[in-house]
C-alpha cells in the first residue's frame, strides 16, 4: 500500500485495483480500509476529502512518516527479497510471475 501511495495520492478504490494489477489478486474493502484508518492514525497517511465524478472520496497521501516508512520497508526488502528468489530457484519451483524486483535507489535516499 506504501508502495502504490509513493506514486501518488489516490482513493482506497484506486489503490486495490492497482494492487491487483501487481498482484494478480485483489484485496478485499475489509482489508483496504482497516489498513488506510491504520495508517491515518499513525500519521503515515494524510487525508483529503475531493469530489470526483459526484461521489465524495476519501484521497490518500503518503506524509513525511510515510514516505520514511516506505524507504526502510523498502531497504529491508532489498535484502529480503534475493535471498527468497535463490531458494526457490534452489528448490526447482517456477516462479508464478516475475520475480526480480528492481528497487528504485532514489527511494532509499541513496
Amino acid at each position: 500500500m506504501l508502495q502504490q501511495l509513493s506514486q501518488r495520492p489516490m482513493h482506497g478504490y484506486e489503490i486495490g485495483t492497482r494492487i491487483a494489477l501487481c498482484c494478480d489478486t485483489r484485496p478485499t474493502d475489509a482489508m483496504i480500509y482497516p489498513m488506510l484508518k491504520e495508517l491515518e492514525i499513525g500519521g503515515y497517511v494524510e487525508l483529503e476529502v475531493a469530489v470526483i465524478n459526484g461521489r465524495e472520496r476519501k484521497i490518500y497521501a503518503l506524509s513525511e512518516l510515510g514516505i520514511e516508512a516506505y524507504r526502510a520497508s523498502a531497504q529491508a526488502w532489498s535484502t529480503v527479497l534475493p535471498q527468497l528468489e535463490s531458494a526457490v530457484k534452489e528448490a526447482g519451483v517456477e516462479p508464478a510471475c516475475c520475480t526480480t524486483m528492481v528497487i528504485d535507489s532514489s527511494i532509499l535516499g541513496d
